[in-house]
């Protein structure tokens, strides 16, 4: 399992996207020098109640929408080595808001070579060009509409800055979503037989996330961007003890160093030492638990709390039956909030369940309950109240397998969202602006995914 700072960017769970998407089975094509070639599209059609994100359900944006996901994989392999590079794009019109529609891209390789019966290294690079819906990550508590009114006088003191309206898509010109580029780089060397107890891998990453056409922003914002833009290098060693067939445990020593190149007062050093453990403990009943310490520290801002404690990745799965499988779920994550520096402690604890009514027809049900705690180093206005964020979210959906390589879905899920601090301004540009964190959304969609 992926050490757990993964889940920040993991996302089904802790992001605000709601998309689910189904699985079928690959079907494969021999292309030239051998290569292994599999294709798969996923149409859907469905209504999203709250496109933006928004708190006051007077600004809510419902619309109809329709979406094609294409999926492309090419595999290559000689001897022990294998070679794959994958495309998958994400593609949405909304009828009610062209504005808000987009086109996202991601590219990836990953190579794996066996030099030796222990010696094996893998390289993975991966390249995205996706977006940020209005309403969500850098515009989280924006409005569509709301107090545009001129900053009073005394709006640029440096203690206590006066609050210069309300902070709305249209003062900072943000007609359509965000879009950035994101890229990930990273090689782990193992050593270790493939059946061998034990096993000793390094790894290596560097990551990069910078906003697009930030030039076409108000000028205040455009700068805001480029604060959030960073660099992230990452340092993993873990040790793997294969104590069984059906029990593993993994001990990682990792180190996350991440810079903001256009604000250092939010460069920060994470430490972690992470013990995980993989069993199936009956025959109806497996974990995958990985806990751990982690120190967190902010090297520019003296003003900044440093974090130390738990975090935790834990998931139970009880299978009474061969066709029905419950799971239990909590984490805990820390991550950097948009914005003035500090850090936000996210809770996550939940439920899912899948049941097989047939061999070609399943439901599935979930429950997410979600507390984000911030602890900020610098709070914007007078008004110093703590924020607390509860997030829940509900799943259910229902998939008809009409063939191995074709699926029928229809899904519906809700998340709503309250803040103990719902007007907590934001500082852009050296002023405050209000906003109104929040929201109540809701999505049905009906899916076809197809493996050609």
């Amino acid at each position: 399992m992926h050490p757990l700072t993964s889940l920040v960017c993991a996302g089904l769970l802790l992001s605000p996207s709601l998309s689910v998407r189904a699985e079928v089975t690959p079907v494969s094509h021999q292309g030239p020098l051998g290569l292994e070639i599999q294709t798969d599209v996923e149409n859907r059609y469905g209504h999203d109640s709250n496109l933006l994100w928004q708190r006051d359900s007077s600004q809510a944006i419902g619309s109809d929408f329709i979406g094609i996901t294409p999926e492309f994989r090419m595999v290559g392999e000689r001897g022990l080595d294998r070679y794959q590079f994958s495309y998958l794009g994400d593609y949405r019109r909304y009828d009610s808001s062209h504005a808000d529609d987009y086109a996202d891209h991601q590219f990836q390789f990953d190579g794996s070579w066996r030099f030796s019966l222990r010696n094996a290294f893998k390289l993975m690079y991966q390249y995205r060009l996706g977006h940020e819906a209005r309403g969500e990550g850098l515009t989280e508590g924006f409005m569509l509409r709301g107090d545009t009114s001129p900053c009073p006088s005394d709006a640029d003191e440096k203690e206590g800055r006066a609050l210069c309206g309300d902070g709305t898509f249209g003062r900072f010109q943000i007609n359509e979503p965000l879009r950035f580029k994101r890229s990930e780089v990273g090689g782990r060397y193992s050593y270790g037989a493939p059946d061998a107890r034990g096993k000793l891998e390094l790894a290596l990453s560097h990551k990069d996330l910078g906003y697009l056409d930030k030039h076409l922003y108000q000028h205040d914002f455009e700068r805001y961007m480029a604060e959030q833009e960073w660099q992230e290098n990452t340092a993993i060693v873990e040790l793997f003890d294969q104590v069984s067939h059906v029990s593993r445990f993994r001990y990682t020593l990792q180190t996350n160093l991440r810079r903001y190149p256009a604000n250092p007062r939010k460069d920060s050093d994470e430490f972690f030492l992470i013990t995980g453990v993989m069993s199936q403990l009956t025959g109806k009943t497996r974990i995958d638990a990985n806990i751990g310490g982690i120190y967190k520290r902010f090297v520019n801002d003296p003003q900044a709390e440093s974090f130390k404690g738990l975090n935790w990745d834990l998931r139970l799965e009880w299978q009474p039956l061969a066709y029905s499988k419950l799971a239990l779920l909590s984490s805990r994550t820390v991550r950097d909030p948009g914005g003035d520096g500090g850090y936000v402690s996210s809770q996550l604890y939940g439920a899912e369940w899948q049941h097989h009514w047939s061999p070609g027809v399943a439901t599935t049900l979930s429950y997410h309950d979600i507390r984000d705690d911030y602890h900020q180093s610098v709070v914007c206005g007078n008004d110093n109240r703590h924020r607390q964020d509860d997030i829940h979210r509900w799943g259910m959906g229902i998939s008809y397998d009409i063939r191995p390589s074709v699926n029928l879905g229809l899904h519906y899920q809700q998340a709503d969202s309250g803040s103990s601090f719902a007007g907590q301004p934001i500082d852009i540009g050296g002023k405050c602006y209000g906003r109104a964190l929040g929201y109540d959304k809701q999505q049905l969609s009906l899916s076809l995914k197809v493996a050609i």
